[in-house]
């Protein structure tokens, strides 16, 4: 195999991003990617939304790039191929499959899998996570034929599954560990004010309750409780986190801490190998979110192409568009600070479920929430980066 060859390990936002960057710099170079899953590469935000409705498939943007793309601009997409190991000494690479490609420089964009604690959710059939195409379509067919759905997890990815099922007449319940649902993009009042929304939509909310089991054999039929109750279910969806897929760099001797600590750059502790995406760590964060996984992708294709490029961090927010409201959170919510350490501005509309919140520190914005309306959110988003004054955003 070419030996000058750019492998790309992976092939969601990083990767096709980093591969895309690639080719605009260098229409040469062999560039191959490849991937566990069999489906060409697609926008993994839009599978909560496909467990409500199959038919987002046949968006225009659900696949990353037409079929064409890939081959008119000689880019190799290697689909149900795993990679099972890297060698960074004699650069070169492993898939399931026993072949072996060599690379000039490498870019592990392989992402993350679902956090699932559970024992016993292994091999029951109606026990779910949701992270690739096969994931969705396996939770929208059982939904076919559940009257009920328990959802663990009460955080973005969690509440989206939640109001799919809910529009296909699936009755929801929505079990949080923590004190409240969103306990990483709101504050307490804030969720307060969208669990109110949600359970007018006729879902039950079960807060800051642990499980101590899920019962059942080869099917699940709800969920035992510390405090002893048992909640019933047809079928479960467990979205409590993600683990950055690092076991092929930790395996070839590349540093990880929570993931693969890279510089700037997107270099990784090997020398021509890249990380970019779910699985990397920049200045100690894995901030595993899909636009910062494309700017990294983007500067990891850059260099590997022979172009220096670096990263620069920035404010990405987090956005759900459920249950009838919209939410847009960013920066600073001011979690682990006292009160007076920190400045508050707040504005509401209780009756429209509107609700706007920002957060200041020494005089300057930091961070907002925006519930209901978030019109404001990228003239906000700018005066965090901007560091804008109290006095210029409040009249």
């Amino acid at each position: 195999m070419n030996s000058n060859s750019i492998i790309i390990v992976g092939a969601s936002a990083a990767g096709i991003s980093a591969a895309r960057e690639i080719r605009s710099l260098d229409t040469e170079v062999p560039v191959r990617i490849f991937t566990d899953e069999t489906y060409r590469p697609y926008y993994r935000p839009f599978l909560t939304e496909y467990i409500g409705d199959k038919s987002v498939e046949n968006r225009v943007n659900f696949y990353l790039n037409p079929e064409n793309w890939y081959r008119d601009r000689k880019i190799e997409l290697n689909l149900g191929e795993k990679v099972v190991a890297v060698d960074p000494v004699g650069m070169s690479i492993q898939t399931e499959h026993g072949n072996r490609y060599s690379f000039s420089r490498l870019i592990l964009a392989n992402g993350s899998r679902p956090f699932v604690p559970f024992k016993d959710a292994v091999g029951k059939k109606n026990v779910f996570s949701i992270r690739t195409l096969n994931d969705a379509r396996a939770v929208h067919d059982q939904a076919e034929k559940a009257a009920t759905a328990l959802v663990i997890g009460g955080g973005l990815l969690g509440l989206e599954a939640a109001h799919s099922l809910t529009n296909r007449g699936v009755e929801v319940t929505i079990l949080e560990a923590s004190d409240r649902i969103l306990p990483r993009q709101l504050d307490s009042e804030c969720s307060v004010i969208l669990q109110n929304i949600v359970t007018r939509k006729n879902v039950t909310l079960i807060i800051g309750k642990s499980i101590d089991s899920i019962t059942g054999d080869t099917m699940a039929k709800g969920v035992r409780l510390s405090t002893g109750e048992v909640v019933p279910a047809d079928m479960i969806i467990i979205s409590i986190g993600i683990r950055p897929n690092v076991d092929l760099a930790t395996n070839c001797g590349i540093t990880v801490n929570w993931a693969v600590v890279v510089n700037d750059r997107m270099e990784t502790t090997s020398s021509g190998i890249y990380a970019c995406g779910d699985v990397a760590e920049f200045n100690g964060r894995n901030i595993a979110l899909w636009m910062p996984a494309v700017n990294q992708g983007k500067v990891a294709g850059s260099n590997a192409a022979g172009k220096p490029a670096r990263f620069i961090d920035a404010v990405y927010p987090a956005v759900m568009n459920s249950f009838g409201t919209k939410i847009f959170s960013a920066g600073d919510l001011c979690l682990d600070m006292k009160e007076g350490d920190y400045k508050l501005h707040i504005m509401k509309n209780i009756d429209k479920n509107h609700y706007k919140k920002l957060f200041f520190v020494n005089d300057r914005l930091v961070g907002f929430i925006l519930i209901g309306d978030i019109s404001e959110s990228q003239k906000l988003t700018a005066a965090i980066k901007n560091g804008t004054a109290y006095a210029d955003l409040v009249p």
